[in-house]
């Protein structure tokens, strides 16, 4: 019995500017063929999802590639006709693939879903009562960016509309993310505090000092601190030491406050391990850290890592990252128990998070299906290294790692349609609805 899904695409992700493309890490610089590169550039149907890059990005420039800036989340396919190639987001492969094990998956522009749910005449039940669920809608983890505004998001009342709607649509059918789960994520110090209270309970978890950024207090320094917003993500609205002017703090974005979080070095010096959970269980783990290059980021999937004892020592001289990222030697038994270490530690900290909201929110947690937790390590007050969750990403705007590579897209679609036709057919039995949707 095939189960049906309505996707609706976010629509944060759709376009950018130049200006958003930098510093943020769901950017990457390739090089292309020169004529290839002009042709891309020259598309109306391809602007805001690719730039002209910089050479300085680059490893190295080959003669007659040019540089070009492409979103995370947009890889090109080959036109039936050959002709071309058009852009392809990896939700959109993510959705094709599980339509393709056996879901039947169908998609609506976010336009239509929204104007549906605002509007004071629609019929909720007559539209949706045909699908066992529906996935997506806006990311409520993020600031509604102009673009969206531009769109047709005027003001914050229209988007208490949609939230009104979208909780009306819940008590009908299944929604997933769950939007009360995502708004309390959304405040980012919510879950800072929640990281907190799980870190104190286990053993060797440091973790940096935080709080709420204060405008009263002239007496406070700045050395040694680095701000960051909630509501924002990728590097976005982060001020690093030295970036700070007192006088002239950042203001809050409406609900969203501005924290202040003492810096961790090694997280620029080491890097962060980002590991996809599904169903509570590592699927893969990608190594990031900035590159030599300003505004650069590298990754690299982890094949082998190094245990904190290991990496201990390794810093303590002269390293580069790949030292880390990729190191050489150890035997496998080595490798294999620097890999458990780390995959315990992810595993724990999630069940203990997924606990301690389950308990606040009286609902199962969105994070059982799929997670990306960003994993850094830091010296504690006895100076030993260990490893803290930096961010938890939840949601429809997960940032998998995978440009450039749609096989671990396609492995994720294969693992998550199992995990998530079992939520469908659970929550549609605590709904008491009928697993064969209404048509």
């Amino acid at each position: 019995m095939s189960r049906r899904v309505l996707v609706v695409l976010d629509p944060q992700f759709s376009r950018a500017s130049v200006r958003d493309s930098y510093g943020c890490i769901d950017w990457v610089t390739y090089d292309y063929p020169a004529l290839l590169a002009h042709d891309l550039l020259k598309s109306s149907t391809l602007r805001g999802f690719i730039f002209p890059g910089q050479s300085r990005h680059l490893v190295r420039q080959r003669p007659g590639f040019m540089p070009v800036r492409l979103h995370e989340k947009v890889w090109m396919l080959k036109t039936t006709a050959g002709s071309g190639l058009i852009p392809l987001t990896n939700k959109l492969l993510f959705w094709l693939r599980i339509r393709h094990k056996g879901m039947t998956v169908e998609f609506m522009k976010f336009e239509k879903f929204r104007d549906i749910l605002i509007s004071p005449n629609s019929d909720f039940r007559q539209t949706f009562q045909q699908y066992n669920t529906i996935w997506g809608g806006l990311d409520l983890m993020l600031t509604i960016r102009i673009s969206e505004r531009a769109g047709g998001w005027g003001n914050q009342a229209q988007l208490q509309q949609y939230l009104c709607g979208l909780k009306t649509l819940e008590s009908i059918v299944p929604v997933w993310p769950p939007s009360r789960e995502i708004l309390r994520a959304s405040i980012k110090f919510n879950v800072i505090v929640d990281l907190d209270q799980i870190a104190s309970k286990m053993v060797n978890s440091p973790r940096p000092w935080t709080t709420l950024l204060s405008r009263t207090d002239p007496s406070q320094s700045f050395e040694g601190w680095i701000l960051k917003r909630e509501g924002s993500d990728c590097n976005r609205h982060v001020l690093l030491p030295g970036k700070v002017d007192p006088s002239n703090l950042p203001q809050d974005c409406g609900h969203f406050r501005w924290l202040k979080q003492s810096y961790v070095p090694t997280l620029r010096n080491i890097g962060e391990w980002r590991i996809i959970l599904v169903d509570c269980l590592p699927l893969w783990v990608v190594h990031t850290a900035p590159g030599n290059r300003e505004e650069e980021w590298v990754f690299l999937h982890r094949d082998a890592g190094l245990s904190l004892a290991e990496m201990s020592l390794r810093i303590r001289e002269s390293y580069v990252f790949d030292d880390v990222m990729d190191p050489i030697g150890g035997t496998l038994s080595e490798r294999r128990q620097a890999d458990q270490e780390l995959e315990s530690f992810a595993t724990i900290a999630l069940s203990q998070l997924i606990g301690v909201e389950e308990e606040l929110l009286d609902a199962p947690s969105s994070l059982r299906l799929i997670v990306r937790l960003d994993i850094g390590v830091m010296h504690g007050p006895d100076g030993q290294l260990g490893y803290f969750i930096n961010e938890v990403e939840r949601g429809v705007g997960i940032g998998l790692f995978s440009t450039g590579n749609p096989r671990w897209t396609l492995r994720l679609a294969d693992e998550f349609g199992w995990v998530f036709s079992k939520w469908m057919t659970k929550t549609c039995l605590a709904m008491r609805r009928l697993i064969e949707p209404t048509t």
